[in-house]
């Protein structure tokens, strides 16, 4: 049994769909491209366009390989959604086409009930005034649930609550637990023993890389679906950060400031030295509001600010946090379990300390310093400028086969950029076209006169250039910023010009809301920034177009983009240029999802025809129909609605 048998016009698959089996060959070559990977343990960069069905490309071979081998495989995907349609849809599929083998869904340690510290929780009365009811509903829930995962609850539990009650690594005591029979996460981990296919997310993927694998079972191969993800999660995992929110959850976890109770009033031994912590405690509540206070004038200005000195404010923070970390492990805990606790405050009260250090010496080479402010949140980070050389020896250096795809990996038509960033050194690749027939069903119009976005008068036309679009289209159009700025400037005009339309703005209600009400209510507009531009599936009638306000290029000022651009030769057309590239063709794709819609794409940026860089967005995209004339635009809907 091969996978281009089972995917073939009369294998296994098409016989189980029947009239639904739609012969892709695209499919069956990538198919066949990852058996090859797997069996002669290569790694490979698959681009596979919208419609191709990768899922089953590479789930079918990873599935016969696995249970020929008895061997263990990681599936990473970047979004829930995708995540779920795995577990849910693809994988119980192929499970009653080609028989028996085994998967699991993993997660993260703090998506599990712990009902050690949830016991404590209730007996100890850990929790605030607010959280009784929620509470109640969580202990109802604890005594009928057999995973103990959060997403199983109705209702999101209150966040401060949950954390008091999930299952910590460092708080996680294993064999020596009392409750360990009856853990939620122990059994979901000897389930993941047993399985074949891990089906992960990318920053679970990072977790257990940055802590040398004690995260996830042992495999030998793993698929990074949604792949232009993967430098972005790399670098968030593989950093150093530390916040005011992180310093008050420890002090509050020790003794809450609020209800007076935590750690320190559970020990059986009430001493005079516990007596001292919690002063202690209290001091350093002080000492870090004053710390992170410190670095508010940098910050009154602009969100993010990139730090180019050393000890940009007084290090008044790590000293006391390591002082608090010596009179922990000076104490004499009554019991093992009180012991295995207090070690473990202790060891993330000199973590924090180390984080501290860290930013402020600006110890670590190859890193990039930046501070960060979002309402109260302070955030201090370390980020690594360049992760190729970490993932070179620590990815693709230690599993037999790494397989990466995603509908937008190349830059225009090559794997060039991708593969310098992320430390890929001669793989197999593969570009397969989608099977969609974009010239028929796809239009690609660009507005004129809108290149020079800092002259005089630009947002009025923008807005007047939109409100045509708007007014052609009637709705059913999703329209993609680069700026929440921009998006709230033009959402206020439109709203007020052209009140027939229902306007649903990001940051006005849940994303999954706007989308489901974008779905459902007609003549609508969907207005989005960053996370808009990817994995929204909104196949049918409900979208017809796609708007691009601009040309998607990073913030060349933003301290990780400016610090990766300042290693090249060429930052604009080694770094920007391809990463808007990639960026701009995920907006493309969020048009046509299905061989049935039809649609267009409007580039409310004139840049991509007047410069010469817009040749490298004009390339990477499917071939279409392109007209820079409104009333082309125009006839085409007109041809729609009939």
């Amino acid at each position: 049994m091969n996978a281009t048998k089972v995917l073939g016009e009369t294998g296994m698959i098409a016989q189980a769909m029947r009239m639904a089996y739609e012969h892709r060959p695209q499919q069956i070559e990538m198919a066949a491209a990852v058996e090859k990977s797997l069996r002669d343990k290569a790694h490979l960069i698959v681009e596979a366009g919208t419609g191709v069905g990768k899922s089953l490309a590479y789930l079918v071979p990873l599935v016969l390989w696995t249970r020929e081998g008895n061997v263990r495989a990681v599936v990473a995907t970047y979004t829930k959604a995708l995540q779920q349609q795995l577990v849910d849809k693809d994988l119980p599929f192929l499970k009653n086409v080609l028989g028996d083998f085994r998967y699991a869904l993993c997660v993260g340690g703090e998506n599990y009930l712990c009902l050690r510290r949830f016991d404590y929780l209730r007996i100890g009365n850990l929790y605030e005034q607010n959280e009784i009811e929620p509470l109640n509903r969580l202990f109802a829930w604890s005594t009928m649930t057999k995973t103990g995962l959060r997403s199983e609850l109705e209702t999101e539990p209150l966040p401060g609550l949950w954390a008091k009650a999930c299952r910590q690594a460092d708080l996680c005591f294993g064999k020596d637990c009392s409750y360990y029979k009856d853990c939620f996460y122990l059994k979901a981990k000897s389930i993941e023993q047993q399985a074949h296919i891990l089906v992960a997310n990318h920053h679970l993927f990072f977790a257990d890389m940055a802590t040398g694998g004690n995260v996830l079972p042992q495999f030998k191969a793993v698929v990074f679906d949604e792949a232009h993800q993967v430098e972005d999660v790399a670098t968030d995992y593989l950093g150093v950060e530390v916040t005011n929110f992180s310093v008050k959850y420890l002090l509050d976890t020790l003794l809450s400031q609020r209800t007076r109770k935590g750690l320190l009033t559970r020990l059986t031994v009430q001493d005079a030295e516990v007596q001292i912590l919690r002063g202690m405690v209290d001091g350093l509540r002080v000492v870090s509001d004053n710390f992170f206070l410190n670095l508010h004038p940098f910050l009154s200005k602009e969100p993010a600010l990139r730090i180019r000195q050393r000890n940009i404010v007084p290090d008044i923070l790590s000293e006391p946090l390591m002082e608090l970390r010596d009179s922990l492990l000076e104490l004499t805990p009554d019991s093992q379990e009180e012991e295995l606790e207090v070690k473990a405050f202790a060891a993330r009260a000199q973590s924090l300390a180390s984080a501290v250090r860290i930013n402020l010496d600006q110890s670590a080479e190859g890193f990039v310093y930046w501070a960060e402010r979002e309402n109260l949140r302070y955030r201090l980070v370390a980020s690594p400028i360049d992760v190729a050389g970490t993932l070179r020896e620590n990815l693709f250096g230690k599993a037999d086969t790494v397989i990466l795809t995603s509908a937008t990996l190349s830059a225009a038509g090559a794997f060039t950029y991708i593969k310098n960033r992320l430390g890929l050194d001669a793989p197999t690749e593969l570009q397969l076209d989608s099977p969609f027939d974009f010239e028929k069903q796809a239009l690609l119009y660009i507005a004129t006169g809108l290149d020079d976005q800092q002259a005089s008068g630009y947002q009025e036309r923008f807005d007047a250039e939109l409100k045509s679009v708007l007014t052609i289209t009637r709705g059913r159009t999703l329209v993609l910023f680069t700026s929440y700025g921009q998006l709230r400037k033009s959402a206020e005009t439109l709203r007020k010009e052209l009140p027939e339309l229902g306007f649903l703005c990001q940051g006005e209600m849940p994303a999954y809301r706007l989308i489901e009400q974008f779905k459902s209510v007609p003549r609508a507009v969907l207005m989005g920034t960053a996370s808009f531009w990817q994995g929204i599936d909104i196949p049918g009638e409900a979208l017809q177009c796609v708007v691009i306000a601009k040309l998607p290029f990073a913030v060349p000022d933003e301290p990780i983009v400016e610090a990766r651009m300042e290693r090249l030769k060429n930052p604009f057309f080694e770094y920007q240029v391809p990463q808007a590239t990639l960026l701009f063709r995920q907006g493309f794709g969020r048009l046509i999802r299905t061989k049935t819609d039809r649609g267009a794409v409007v580039v409310l940026d004139s840049r991509i025809m007047t410069k010469i860089y817009g040749k490298s967005f004009l390339k990477s995209i499917p071939k279409c129909r392109i007209t820079d004339e409104r009333e082309r635009f125009s006839e085409f809907f007109e041809a729609l609605r009939k």
